[in-house]
């Protein structure tokens, strides 16, 4: 009788204290080890799951690190990429249409977690734009810019091309401070100002400039920059 390889048991334990509780009470290496299982069918997934939870601190780091920070894990390949992305993928999904189900303005704190969730554990900087309507609804989410460490190069009149195709009666700007630092930059300030300047011809208004962090946001328009 062939006997059972021991990670099957184990998995089947998983699986069913997950269920018992949706997850609740499983540890941040548990939820993990679980969605690891489709990219390694035939391997105990948890010293992988806790190896990637000791290089990037939690499982929300993990599901935002950048692909190549996670190439450099030993025993993390193609099919662990993929099940590790498609969560982060779906999970911006989920809080876009979240988002646009309601009145952006209405909804302010949707839109602050939304830009939170999906910036706050790259370690990298991105530069993403909110294009709304008359009714101040969100049409669509464009990442505008990709850059390293400290800066990223934002076109202006991109933004404005795109706030015309679509329609856009306003937008709110969104970036991330991988550093942690919440402060305004002279170059964000710069940004701001230009890509106002270029949408203000269009009679196009900035709501809001948010810059991200993990420690949290800062609001150009609360802090009086806008």
């Amino acid at each position: 009788m062939t006997q059972t390889p021991d990670y099957l048991g184990h998995r089947s334990r998983v699986r069913k204290k997950f269920l018992s509780s949706l997850g609740e009470e499983l540890h941040e290496y548990e939820l993990l080890e679980i969605l690891l299982f489709a990219a390694s069918p035939r391997q105990d997934t948890k010293p992988l799951a806790k190896k990637l939870i000791a290089k990037f601190g939690d499982i929300s780091a993990v599901v935002n690190a950048d692909v190549e920070m996670l190439k450099t894990v030993d025993g993390v390949g193609e099919a662990a990429i993929v099940q590790i992305k498609i969560v982060a993928r779906i999970m911006q999904r989920v809080l876009k249409n979240h988002a646009k189900s309601k009145l952006v303005l209405n909804n302010w704190q949707a839109v602050v977690d939304y830009a939170f969730a999906s910036l706050k554990d790259l370690n990298y900087e991105v530069f993403r734009v909110l294009f709304l309507d008359k009714k101040h609804q969100l049409i669509e989410d464009e990442l505008v810019g990709i850059g390293e460490n400290d800066h990223v190069f934002v076109s202006s009149k991109a933004i404005a091309k795109k706030a015309l195709l679509l329609a856009a009666s306003s937008v709110i700007l969104f970036h991330n401070h991988p550093s942690g630092d919440l402060r305004a930059s002279v170059s964000d300030i710069q940004t701001t100002n230009e890509v106002a300047a270029v949408l203000k011809g269009l009679e196009i208004k900035i709501l809001d400039h948010l810059i991200i962090s993990p420690k949290g946001y800062f609001s150009f328009k609360e802090s009086g920059l806008l």
